[in-house]
């Protein structure tokens, strides 16, 4: 069994290059999970009543927040079998309190990743993607605060990688290219399993 935690700002086209994986690794048999984080949260909000969607999660009390994120990681670690596991989440949340971790202690122990990947772009196509993408509701930015928020990203999948002892990558997905990225990350997974 093989828990890779796959991570990027959003607009950095971290779900369309999780797609292209889904179908390399079907090309080669070798099956993935991709499993959603957020959208997890939802799922959980939803039994309980509270319909909202990954974008309106972060607008909610820290605390409801934190509570839900255990919840998620203690779900999806229960989805582990014995293939490979791919968790589509972010370094960095930001919540009207600041910028709250993804991937706290508690949620890292729950995982328990083999591997953690970045998949990044250069800060202007980032912003251009979250201008262009009408069916979420993304955080216009500068390319200075998109930069910033990268080198945060990477700050702190070093913190999670020492908790973890996993290794980090990064992956870039650059315009027009996310199908050889999905092929880089194929490969790194393919050597992971061995």
């Amino acid at each position: 069994m093989l828990t890779v935690i796959v991570t990027g700002l959003p607009g950095v086209g971290k779900t369309t290059v999780l797609e292209a994986l889904k179908g390399v690794s079907e090309k080669n048999g070798v099956p993935v999970s991709v499993v959603n984080f957020g959208t997890i949260m939802s799922e959980i909000l939803g039994r309980r009543g509270m319909a909202l969607d990954r974008d309106e999660i972060r607008r909610q009390d820290v605390a409801l927040q934190r509570k839900i994120q255990e919840e998620a990681a203690r779900e999806i670690s229960e989805r582990r079998g014995s293939g490979i596991l791919i968790v589509d989440t972010h370094m960095f949340v930001k919540t009207d309190c600041g910028l709250w971790p993804g991937l706290p202690m508690n949620v890292l122990s729950k995982l328990s990743p083999s591997l953690l990947v970045l998949i990044e772009a250069p800060p202007e196509e980032i912003a251009n993607r979250r201008a262009s993408d009408k069916g979420r509701r993304r955080d216009e930015a500068s390319r200075a605060l998109i930069e910033r928020e990268l080198n945060w990203s990477r700050f702190l999948a070093a913190a999670c990688s020492v908790i973890t002892g996993a290794p980090v990558k990064i992956v870039n997905n650059e315009a027009g290219r996310h199908l050889e990225a999905a092929e880089e990350l194929f490969g790194i997974i393919s050597k992971m399993v061995g």
